[in-house]
């Protein structure tokens, strides 16, 4: 604002700055309520609303739609005609993906996004409308002090309450648009709102969803914002070099150290689909887990009479497979033979595992195959295009990816199954000679062979190429904390306590998560770049820009004014010139 000239004979703040609202208020309040930044907000709120609509909803309808094809006899009710219980099925399924109480996905990210930028969008304008009226009080004292001077008025000035609430009722849209707060100001509030948004989000799920059916959303984001956290220690060399390095292998094997074992002995710890792909892809029957289960509990008992409901358990296997039943016989036997854990197909647990490795690696390949074919169905343009530019290179690439990933799953099968094999028949025979002792197989099979088997088996992932071992690691790393989540709380803590921990955890790492994409995007992984600068419409190319309408950043000012001790500081706003371009426009209304 330009200084009082000496022949102002009134106030020149009432020039300068209008107590009463100005003509042009009311014109621009319809068009800045609008405004791009709400707009912007409310397109967030609509996509990730679909994005979480599609993800909870798509594999309900494939599922559906795969077991009407594969066995429509089962899934169509008696005298019923297929198509229509198929389409009956299918808008049940579509009805339900936007209830709540049966998924609610879709809500859980309008709430948290959305809101996260309906927040911000509100947040910005009230700190800066705030600041700005601090600021022009600041310059209407230092004018009101001059004209004193001059005049000889000694009028006493409004009181510092009343003269900023005129001031902030005067300011217009355009004059805070045209306000840019310095860049950790705005990383503030993106953490605070963000932070918001999430614990509201997760509070409406806890009151629309029954116990634990939104830990795994939680977890989820734990484990992204760790993530986060990773690379930020990565890059500044927090940590030794091999961290880097080996940090995500060792993070899978404990990972998959406890998800194995939750398996074998408690899979109701686990997520439920995520345990039943795991019993189908092991192919270990049923009988075998419960005596393993049942060794560890102390219900099954070598040499002694059992119980009538275990004591067949695998008598019944050994006449299926084909072998004396009183090799399955719990009160003839010490110890079970190595032909029966291996389901009859070996004595020797070296073949056995290999056996194990070549049926892993033929059922891994017919999933892993059509993942690596995706792009092709997604993009087959641009997929045609390399396959006639260099047909051989193609194939052999996407083949190799196949191979490669199938060779990592059924290593992680075989080792398991040669994990326990080594502890029963290397580990414990060496252990009897060194204590000449006699042990039986409630001792050799407990705990340490299958403790052993989901340790090694984790060593697989060394087998993947190092830029996939660390989104391998982020993929189980949320069902092993759901785990070990399962185990320590379930029971333990009332329901109370047991949300607001969560809510607190959610809030916290979506409000890292979404700050980390806003403010520091390479800290944050190129797999949840894309979706998640989608939904929030967060351009890849920009680094530190701030997406706000208004004058674009020019420096970074110490003060705003011309006193130190009153100013606005560097760290609420910024932009000097924009400050006086507001108080040029002013002046001349």
């Amino acid at each position: 604002m330009p200084p009082p000239t000496s022949t102002t004979t009134a106030a020149p703040t009432e020039n300068a700055l209008p107590v009463n609202t100005p003509p042009n208020l009311k014109s621009t309040t319809p068009t800045s309520f609008l405004s791009p930044e709400l707009v912007s907000a409310l397109r967030v709120c609509i996509r990730s609303y679909g994005v979480g609509y599609v993800f909870a909803t798509a594999p309900k309808l494939i599922k559906t739609l795969l077991g009407f094809i594969m066995a429509p006899g089962k899934v169509t009710p008696k005298g019923q005609n297929p198509v229509v219980a198929l389409i009956k099925a299918l808008l049940v399924v579509i009805k339900d993906g936007f209830s709540s109480k049966r998924d609610g996905m879709s809500m859980l990210l309008m709430i948290t996004l959305g809101g996260y930028k309906l927040l911000e969008v509100f947040l910005m304008r009230g700190i800066k409308k705030a600041a700005l009226a601090q600021h022009v009080q600041y310059q209407r004292h230092l004018q009101q002090q001059q004209a004193n001077k001059e005049g000889g008025d000694s009028s006493s000035p409004p009181s510092p309450s009343q003269d900023y609430t005129s001031t902030l009722r005067s300011l217009t849209m355009n004059d805070v648009d045209k306000v840019m707060l310095a860049e950790d100001m705005q990383q503030r509030i993106t953490m605070l709102a963000s932070f918001l948004s999430s614990a509201a989000a997760i509070v409406f799920m806890h009151k629309k969803r029954a116990r634990h059916a939104t830990i795994d959303y939680s977890l989820f984001a734990v484990v992204r914002a760790l993530d986060v956290f990773g690379h930020v220690a990565v890059k500044n060399q927090w940590g030794p070099k091999w961290l880097g390095s080996y940090g995500a292998v060792a993070v899978f094997v404990l990972a998959c150290t406890e998800i194995m074992f939750s398996w074998l002995y408690e899979p109701e710890r686990l997520p439920g689909p995520y345990a039943f792909w795991i019993t189908r892809m092991a192919r270990m029957d049923k009988r075998l887990l419960e005596t393993l289960r049942g060794v560890r509990t102390g219900e099954i008992q070598f040499k002694q009479v059992n119980p009538p409901h275990v004591h067949n358990l695998l008598t019944g296997l050994c006449e299926d497979l084909g072998l004396d039943p009183k090799m399955g016989d719990f009160a003839l036997r010490s110890r079970l033979p190595c032909e029966v854990v291996h389901q009859g197909i070996t004595k020797s647990c070296e073949v056995h595992t290999g056996y194990r490795w070549i049926q892993g690696f033929m059922v891994s390949t017919g999933i892993y195959l059509p993942v690596h074919l995706l792009p092709a169905l997604l993009s087959p343009k641009a997929f045609f295009t390399k396959l006639q530019d260099n047909p051989i290179v193609t194939i052999s690439s996407t083949l190799m990816a196949t191979a490669r990933s199938s060779a990592f799953l059924a290593t992680y099968i075989a080792l398991i199954w040669y994990g326990i094999c080594t502890w029963r028949s290397k580990i414990m025979p060496i252990t009897m000679k060194l204590t000449g002792r006699r042990y039986t197989s409630n001792v050799v099979d407990h705990i340490w062979g299958p403790l052993l088997g989901s340790f090694m088996c984790g060593f697989s992932v060394l087998v993947e190429k190092p830029h996939r071992r660390a989104e391998m690691a982020l993929y189980v790393l949320p069902r092993a904390i759901y785990s070990m989540w399962s185990r320590v709380m379930s029971g333990r803590m009332s329901r109370k306590v047991e949300m607001t921990g969560e809510a607190i955890m959610y809030a916290v790492s979506m409000s890292v998560l979404l700050t980390g994409i806003r403010w520091k995007r390479d800290m944050v992984r190129p797999s949840m770049q894309g979706l998640l600068g989608w939904m929030l419409e967060i351009k890849k190319s920009r680094r530190g820009q701030n997406g706000q309408t208004g004058q674009s950043v020019k420096g970074k000012g110490s003060e705003i004014g011309n006193g130190n001790a009153h100013a606005v500081p560097r760290s609420s706003i910024e932009d000097r010139d924009a400050l006086a371009s507001i108080e040029r426009e002013r002046s001349g209304r």
